[in-house]
């Protein structure tokens, strides 16, 4: 492919486009310089656009970026903006992309800002541009993620570690573990809080007869549950299984959160796909995020928007953390000693901790099946099969 980005004009051209800090665009326009006038840099640049864009590696994993000792020696703190610069180059591309799917270039803008978003952050974090989650950030420039609505969307094939049923003549939905999950005896997910195991677990099971499916089920708020349920097929119709299509979402730091305008964005979000990607044959939403932390139902009144948002989805163990959690609340430098009560979730957060209880995040998946997003309430109670 033609290296666009190695133009100083063409990478300024497209920082600005994507509305790159001006900061973070002059030094990339300076690395534009350095790998032009060095050799080894160049080399360096080529081999890793090649490894690991190129070849899609870059999609397939979630791993710490490696940065090279000698770009770490030549360009110090914005080492990490050398392979940013890199993986620009895929721009002309998802521009073509969004082209020949009719796809605004004001949706491009927006959907591509967020890059510009967490290089800031990383500014307001550590006081220089940077990239810290490089990982994240090949589902804007594979054109794979839209933001619609100020929410994230990207279509995925789902994992299959839990399994959906519904019940049509009840209008319940019932999540089943796959076998082979380990959870404490409270129903939690064995490592939860970076724990080791508990000695009073079990390992789920699961298996399907000719008359029913058998497993152990889950409940809304996320717990698996010891005493495995036979569901009748003639009752129960299997609606999530693995490779399913589902909506992942996630909702960027910028965008001011609120459950009315969420329920208007998946609606926004349907037509989307609808009109732009039919083939997509989605059966709803799946999330993994810190609003998912089941604890927050006991720190925040039923009518919060967290709150609200969280008991749309159906929950299931997830060896989370209070990481994620503490990154968005806090965030990710900030020390327990450093925090400061100074709102009333992080005076209910810290006083959680003070009093060693876990606080940890989990998945949650929502399904059309059920209904209307933001009107769906699930049967808590507990109930005979």
């Amino acid at each position: 492919m033609e290296f666009l980005l190695l133009s100083k004009e063409i990478t300024q051209q497209y920082c600005r486009k994507i509305l790159m800090p001006e900061g973070a665009t002059e030094i990339l326009m300076n690395i534009t310089d350095q790998i032009n006038n060095d050799p080894k840099l160049l080399d360096i640049y080529m081999e890793f656009y090649k490894k690991n864009i190129e070849s899609g590696y870059w999609t397939t994993v979630w791993e710490p970026l490696a940065i090279d000792a000698y770009v770490e020696e030549v360009l110090g703190n914005s080492a990490s903006l050398f392979y940013l610069h890199a993986a620009l180059q895929r721009l002309p591309l998802a521009e073509q992309k969004y082209a020949e799917r009719g796809l605004s270039e004001e949706l491009f803008v927006e959907t591509l800002r967020d890059i510009g978003v967490w290089v800031q952050n990383a500014y307001n974090l550590v006081g220089y541009y940077a990239i810290r989650n490089f990982s994240w950030i090949w589902r804007h420039l594979e054109a794979r993620m839209f933001r619609i609505g100020g929410m994230q969307f990207i279509a995925t094939n789902f994992s299959g570690i839990v399994k959906g049923f519904y019940n049509a003549k009840e209008d319940r939905l019932l999540l089943l573990c796959s076998a082979g999950m380990e959870l404490r005896a409270n129903g939690d997910k064995q490592g939860v809080c970076n724990k080791e195991k508990t000695t009073d677990g079990f390992v789920t099971e699961y298996e399907e007869t000719e008359d029913y499916f058998i497993g152990n089920p889950i409940t809304p708020d996320g717990k698996g549950l010891n005493e495995p349920v036979k569901l009748m097929r003639d009752e129960w119709e299997k609606v999530l299984d693995k490779d399913d299509t589902l909506l992942e979402i996630h909702i960027p730091r910028d965008t001011a959160f609120d459950m009315e305008q969420i329920k208007q964005t998946y609606i926004q979000a349907k037509e989307f796909y609808a009109t732009y990607f039919p083939e997509v044959q989605y059966k709803g939403m799946a999330c993994h995020t810190w609003l998912f932390t089941p604890q927050l139902r006991e720190m925040l009144p039923p009518t919060s928007n967290i709150v609200r948002f969280q008991e749309q989805f159906y929950l299931y163990p997830t060896a989370g953390s209070v990481r994620f959690l503490w990154n968005f609340v806090f965030n990710e430098l900030t020390e327990v000693k450093d925090a400061k009560p100074d709102t009333s979730l992080r005076r209910k957060v810290l006083a959680y901790l003070e009093e060693d209880k876990e606080i940890f995040d989990m998945n949650g998946l929502f399904l059309d099946i059920c209904g209307n997003f933001g009107t769906v309430t699930y049967q808590k109670e507990d109930k005979t099969v």
